[in-house]
């Protein structure tokens, strides 16, 4: 059994480990070997890849992602190993949280090896797109002049510095401004597209927005708001998940998150 990185070339196995409703794997990890703030890993037994996972890097913390062993391998302790081997990869003086979010499948595997439960995430869908919603004229293309003022909202709703991540996606960003100042913003092309607002006028008009184009949520239970109005809009709620922590504990701000990055960011 060795631990090795992730290359290029095993983008071409992923499709037999995709658990269901997990959707294709190859963008998710081509997106890691992308960027130098990601380190994904393979386990390696028998010459054959038998377990995957990934870190992802801020500032001052770290997420654990894509941890899947291959559906032959489950059971025999894999997925302990290879996400043991992902928290000693991580030096916790400079990264002194780490987090991710769990399914009902490894939610018993993270809780032995010391991570603690910190929030639940609503999953909710619908069968078709709201479109029937006139946006709001505060709501507008991204200008890079808000760059400052929606770096420091994202840093004080998620606690963590995430600025490497957020400035590759701003190109399609949507904002909510009001009397010229930020209240919210919306990231498309980040993953399941991030929401953040200050207050639930801005947040739900950013969902309207998002809700435009794709037919699911996934935002902390924490927002009753947000998600009382989505249940108005037809959503259901089909599932949950947790997002857990080992190490300092952070002061987040979970109920001005509209929509999540992903399982792998928060």
């Amino acid at each position: 059994m060795t631990f090795e990185p992730f290359t290029f070339k095993d983008l071409e196995q992923l499709k037999a480990f995709e658990p269901p409703g997990w959707g294709d794997l190859v963008p998710r990890f081509r997106y890691h070997l992308e960027n130098s703030f990601c380190k994904p890993v393979k386990l390696m037994v028998a010459g054959k890849m038998t377990a995957i996972g990934t870190i992802i890097f801020h500032k001052d913390s770290a997420w654990l992602a894509s941890i899947i062993v291959h559906p032959e391998s489950r059971n025999m302790g894999y997925g302990t190993a290879i996400t043991r081997f992902l928290i000693d990869a991580v030096d916790q003086e400079k990264y002194p949280t780490i987090y991710l979010d769990a399914t009902d499948m490894g939610y018993p595997v993270y809780k032995k090896l010391g991570f603690k439960p910190e929030m639940q995430y609503a999953h909710l869908k619908t069968d078709r797109p709201v479109t029937d919603r006139r946006l709001s004229n505060a709501v507008i293309s991204y200008s890079p002049e808000f760059l400052p003022e929606l770096l420091a909202m994202d840093k004080f709703v998620s606690a963590e510095d995430r600025a490497d991540t957020i400035t590759g996606h701003l190109h399609s960003a949507m904002l909510f401004v009001s009397n010229k100042s930020l209240e919210g913003y919306y990231l498309p092309a980040l993953a399941n597209g991030l929401i953040i607002a200050v207050n639930e006028v801005a947040g739900i008009e950013l969902m309207n927005c998002r809700l435009q184009h794709v037919d699911f949520a996934v935002l902390p239970e924490a927002n009753t708001a947000a998600i009382n109005y989505l249940l108005q809009q037809n959503l259901v709620q089909f599932r949950i998940s947790r997002r857990m922590y080992m190490g300092k504990k952070r002061e987040w701000q979970a109920g001005k998150i509209y929509n999540r990055i992903s399982g792998q960011l928060g």
